[in-house]
């Protein structure tokens, strides 16, 4: 019985002195350096703010704070120029005495177009260039600064409200700077449409005058005259379309089928240049052209007679890259495209069009391939994706249709010398 107490009091002991050295554990990593660098944690905001007070900023180191924030958001193409700038409510200036004392002001133009400068005056700047401005602030601020140096510096551009309609995919108003150009309005609302006629884009402004401008020139060679700088309150319009002139129907791989108006004695190049239709990605070399009298003319694209081949209206001009078919034109029933089998030769496809009785030699049969614009003649050409495979007419029919053209002239003139006598 003694012994089976003693074991119980240093069991006791054991368990004590493991519960002391937990307690005391725990009290020194309360007291750690780890734990106490933050003496303000949990304590309550007012005595956080005891014995710690913040370092406030002055209003003007703030004001050039946000100044310099929105300074990064702005872009650029390059220096505004002040003879040009026309400077309008909204717009943010610096005005700077400098001297022994020196004195700044950051004021905004009104909506009003008034430029209220403290110990110097208000001025109408509205609808004036920026130039014009500056010499305006000098003159007034010299008659309270004497033999000072003056400078006056835009810092911040307005935002201004422009209008876009028309042929575009989201037409509506739209906040710009007056940096912006009438490509970033139309970027912005949504691009333009298949039907929208970028050579007649009308921007109206506030003052009532219009310009037209030829949009589709600063989008195929870069000509910035035709993408100006946005007003105030322009409101530009991108017309449809007008399909009672002109106009070629654009078939095959091209972005946007459909038809195109047509100008004055343009080249095939020259047309499909102005309207955006070549994608070097399909690396197309040919275009077949379909006459409204149904004669058929492909055109090497890398050749001078790209140039040279005038469009006509009611053309239909197809872009034949589709590698899903074989285009098949020339003297046969059915010219048109044709689905790609692989191994299939040059007279195959001639057999899905149908020869007609004006076929000429079917040895004579030309292969375009238009991924190499390579020519390869015979009924047994291989044919690849792509390509056109065309069918000439038989040289005698030619000579017999020219005979019978001529002897029907001959009798036309024969009856008029008739009925003249």
């Amino acid at each position: 019985m003694f012994l089976n107490r003693g074991f119980r009091m240093v069991s006791f002991l054991r368990v004590r002195s493991v519960r002391l050295l937990l307690l005391t554990a725990a009290v020194l990593f309360l007291l750690s350096p780890a734990q106490a660098q933050n003496p303000s944690e949990g304590k309550s905001p007012q005595q956080k703010t005891q014995g710690q007070q913040p370092q406030m900023m002055s209003a003007q180191e703030q004001r050039y704070r946000e100044l310099e924030a929105k300074l990064l958001e702005e872009s650029y193409e390059q220096a505004i120029d002040p003879d040009s700038y026309v400077v309008g409510p909204g717009d943010f200036f610096s005005i700077v005495i400098w001297g022994d004392i020196q004195k700044g002001f950051q004021v905004p133009v009104t909506p009003e177009g008034m430029l209220i400068i403290p110990t110097i005056g208000t001025l109408k700047v509205d609808g004036l260039t920026l130039r014009r401005v500056q010499e305006q602030v000098k003159l007034a601020a010299q008659r309270r600064y004497k033999q000072k140096r003056i400078s006056t510096n835009l810092m911040l551009l307005r935002k201004i409200r422009v209008h876009v309609t028309g042929e575009v995919f989201s037409p509506g108003t739209y906040i710009a700077t007056p940096v912006d150009r009438i490509s970033d309005l139309v970027y912005r609302s949504g691009g333009l449409s298949a039907f929208a006629y970028t050579q007649g884009v009308l921007v109206k402004h506030l003052d009532g005058t219009v310009d037209t401008l030829d949009f589709s020139a600063f989008q195929t060679k870069g000509d910035l005259s035709q993408n100006p700088f946005v007003r105030g309150g322009d409101v530009i319009l991108i017309p449809p379309i007008d399909y009672s002139g002109p106009v070629v129907k654009v078939e095959g791989e091209v972005g946007k089928p459909g038809y195109y108006p047509l100008k004055p004695n343009e080249s095939v190049f020259d047309f499909l240049s102005r309207h955006h239709l070549f994608d070097l990605r399909q690396k197309f070399t040919h275009v077949l052209i379909t006459h409204t009298d149904g004669q058929k003319i492909l055109v090497d694209l890398t050749s001078p007679e790209a140039h040279s081949t005038r469009l006509e209206n009611g053309d239909v001009l197809m872009l034949p890259q589709d590698k899903r078919f074989v285009y098949v034109i020339g003297a046969v029933q059915k010219p048109g495209n044709y689905t790609y089998i692989n191994n299939l030769v040059a007279k195959d496809y001639v057999g899905f069009a149908g020869s007609t009785e004006n076929a000429g030699n079917l040895n004579q049969i030309k292969v375009i391939h238009t991924e190499s614009g390579k020519v390869e003649k015979g009924s047994d050409a291989p044919v690849y994706p792509g390509d056109v495979v065309q069918v000439p007419i038989r040289t005698s029919k030619r000579l017999s249709e020219y005979l019978q053209i001529a002897g029907q002239l001959a009798y036309i003139v024969f009856a008029y010398y008739v009925t003249r006598k």
